[in-house]
């Protein structure tokens, strides 16, 4: 099943283990994942959330200094248990 799914790339590795480990510190939604191939991005790393925390994520990220390369929101396939 296909969903929307916000999707923050990294220019940088560092910037990527950066956001994971501020994500878990504050307890912000999301999970790294592999970017997928409908984006490009100069790491290969990127950070998935929904769509409605990105207000959230952008601010956080924001006020830590961590480098994005963009936010994207992309129908991704949702594995259901």
């Amino acid at each position: 099943m296909r969903k929307p799914a916000l999707v923050v790339t990294f220019p940088t590795t560092a910037a990527a283990m950066a956001c994971e480990q501020l994500c878990g510190e504050q307890g912000l939604p999301g999970r790294m994942i592999p970017v997928p191939g409908e984006i490009s991005a100069g790491c290969g790393l990127a950070w998935k959330a929904a769509p409605q925390d990105r207000d959230v994520l952008a601010g956080a990220l924001d006020a830590a200094g961590v480098a994005m390369e963009g936010m994207d929101v992309i129908e991704m396939l949702e594995f259901v248990k």
